[in-house]
């Protein structure tokens, strides 16, 4: 208290009271000009929180500088950031870390559970899928896909020209026609008929479940499968000879398809 007296006789004048030590220790009562001078400071003060309310801080303060005020107290600058943590704030922090710590331990458990469970419906399918393959490539039960035309992707159900495919990642060459070569053609008329074959097989392998009959060769030189396809008992193949696109082939040297009047 003995500093606020000090204070006190300094804004009474009083400079050399103010100083003054030892003695009694009694201090004189503040006179009426120190209490209306207080009076009127306390006034002004009060009129000037208004305004100081008003006053956009935010604008004075320079680019890059940060303060961050009640919670705690800091200033955060380009160059680096002083926090000052104090009251709730520091244990609203600490909760907030462990809230948001086991927020991302669960989202981690989360993500890793369902990339498991991901991966084990994938070995799943690939498995149920090469299953089927082997069954329908032994002929005993009937299969269907959408067949695309391959490109450069990997090959898994696509159509290379109208008498080989790809099933299930699979080569599968149609044993009982021939078709005109794509890969490549060997003149412009075999280029088109090829082409036409290969879309008209897809449609063909496209409208329905088929059925894959083993011949007596498990595979060609070339390492493809070779089946003969039928739906319902009746060759497809055979449906493509029909529209001029193929001719039958039962194996041995095949007969060029670039001559005058083939097409």
């Amino acid at each position: 208290m003995e500093y606020v007296f000090d204070f006190m006789r300094l804004l009474s004048g009083d400079r050399a009271g103010a100083t003054r030590r030892g003695g009694s220790g009694r201090r004189p009562a503040p006179g009426v000009l120190l209490q209306l001078r207080l009076v009127f400071y306390g006034v002004l003060l009060g009129l000037m929180v208004p305004v100081i309310r008003q006053i956009d801080w935010a604008a004075l303060v320079p680019p890059g500088l940060k303060v961050e005020w009640p919670s705690g107290f800091g200033i955060a600058w380009p160059a680096g950031h002083l926090r000052v943590p104090g009251g709730w704030s520091k244990a609203a922090g600490a909760a907030a870390a462990d809230a948001s710590s086991s927020a991302n331990a669960a989202a981690a458990a989360a993500s890793t559970t369902t990339g498991a469970l991901a991966t084990a419906a994938g070995v799943a399918s690939a498995a149920s899928t090469a299953a089927a393959a082997a069954s329908a490539l032994s002929g005993g039960k009937a299969v269907s896909a959408r067949f695309t035309i391959c490109g450069h992707a990997k090959r898994i159900d696509c159509m290379v020209d109208g008498d080989t495919f790809w099933m299930a990642g699979t080569k599968i060459r149609i044993a009982d026609i021939d078709t005109p070569e794509t890969h490549p053609p060997r003149c412009a008329s075999e280029a088109r008929a090829g082409k036409a074959a290969t879309l008209e097989m897809q449609a063909l392998l496209n409208a329905g479940p088929f059925t894959l009959v083993p011949i007596k060769r498990d595979v060609d030189r070339y390492g493809r499968k070779l089946r003969i396809v039928e739906r319902d008992g009746k060759s497809l193949g055979e449906a493509l000879v029909r529209t001029g696109l193929a001719r039958r082939y039962g194996g041995g040297k095949r007969a060029p398809w670039c001559r005058t009047g083939w097409f």
